[in-house]
């Protein structure tokens, strides 16, 4: 897993068992939502040019792939993970 900085966005670029184990290619609504194929697998959660549109589409049900991330072995803890993760440390 290889994580890219950019200014305004991050994409991971994840290998082919990284996407079955930690993404679940090939399970089918399991599978992350997130989960594109640029120049290789590639994780675009914090990509805002288009995880939004992801975002609206998982809202309206018009996308297969319905895995939101943030499991295990995941880049991308989920939301109320990493809150928890602040309030133990304040």
């Amino acid at each position: 897993m290889k994580r890219i900085i950019g200014a305004f966005s991050t994409v991971v670029q994840l290998d082919n068992e990284e996407v079955r184990s930690i993404c679940k290619l090939g399970q089918g609504q399991k599978c992350c939502a997130f989960l594109v194929m640029g120049s290789g697998f590639e994780c675009v959660r914090m990509d805002p040019s288009i995880s939004r549109t992801i975002f609206n589409r998982l809202e309206n049900n018009s996308i297969n792939a319905r895995g939101e991330g943030g499991w295990e072995g995941c880049a991308w803890p989920k939301v109320d993970e990493l809150l928890r993760k602040r309030k133990m440390n304040e």
